[in-house]
């Protein structure tokens, strides 16, 4: 069971009586978001897309519900489009989604909703915003200040979607790039996915604790004599690396001497499965 936090210090009078925000945060980006924007709409659950799926159907015309993520490869994190594909939303329910990038989001959000349109529903309101990319296999982390510049834009964006989401305004996707982000997606997010792990790394600083195995949102990773083993259905998040107190975790040559970065409001304990 993941992170499932409530926010009921306040209670906003408006249109909706309760949200739910489903989120996926490798690094804390996004779960950061997904905490700012349900500090200001109030009386809003979180909960993590790398648990179990609800049974019951969530929403309704009281109970909006909205998506909370990183963009990978211009495109939706597969996790997030299995989760959401799978997920049962009453018809009629309010639906956000706030996306968040190192680059662009691209067609990102077209994607999600396209999703919703098969289930008769539609992103009411989407937006997103830059933070610190954590692809640390194409380039290091981003400087501090900048980093610091960044969070804090995010956090005042999250503060206006909240806004926004409490008085039931309508902001839909505007489309663009779309053959490019399909494209894209598709070609190097599935693209070997059982070979994609194998230039993972592990050094002599290992000590063996186990953290990147407890952080993998797709259990991907399993400790065999205290050194970890990747199983070939890698999400492509990077949590292992970013989060290893030990920076033991190399992929192949391409993140030697590279800084890691994660959200500096978010504790490991809060992303640990």
């Amino acid at each position: 069971m993941r992170l499932g936090l409530a926010f009921t210090n306040k209670i906003k009078v408006g249109v909706y009586m309760s949200a739910t925000i489903y989120y996926f945060s490798a690094t804390g980006n996004s779960l950061t978001i997904a905490k700012q924007i349900a500090k200001g709409l109030g009386g809003c659950t979180i909960k993590s897309m790398a648990e179990e799926l609800p049974d019951e159907p969530g929403g309704g015309i009281a109970n909006p519900i909205g998506f909370v993520f990183p963009v990978f490869y211009v495109g939706l994190p597969r996790l997030v489009k299995s989760f959401v594909q799978k997920l049962k939303i009453v018809k009629g329910t309010y639906c956000f989604a706030f996306i968040n990038y190192g680059g662009n989001g691209a067609d990102t959000l077209g994607m999600l909703d396209d999703i919703l349109k098969v289930k008769g529903l539609y992103l009411s309101y989407a937006t997103g915003v830059r933070m610190p990319g954590n692809y640390i296999v194409k380039y290091p982390a981003f400087a501090p200040d900048v980093q610091k510049k960044l969070i804090k834009n995010a956090m005042e964006k999250a503060d206006e979607a909240a806004d926004v989401i409490a008085g039931g305004k309508q902001m839909p996707v505007k489309r663009t790039a779309r053959l490019f982000s399909k494209i894209l997606n598709h070609s190097y997010l599935y693209k070997s996915i059982s070979e994609w792990d194998e230039k993972f790394e592990v050094s002599g600083k290992c000590i063996g604790c186990g953290q990147c195995a407890k952080i993998c949102p797709v259990n991907n990773i399993k400790m065999e004599n205290c050194r970890p083993l990747w199983q070939h259905h890698c999400e492509r998040c990077l949590a292992c690396i970013q989060w290893c107190p030990c920076e033991a975790i190399e992929y192949g040559k391409k993140t030697v001497g590279r800084r890691r970065y994660h959200n500096p409001n978010v504790k490991v304990e809060e992303i640990i499965c």
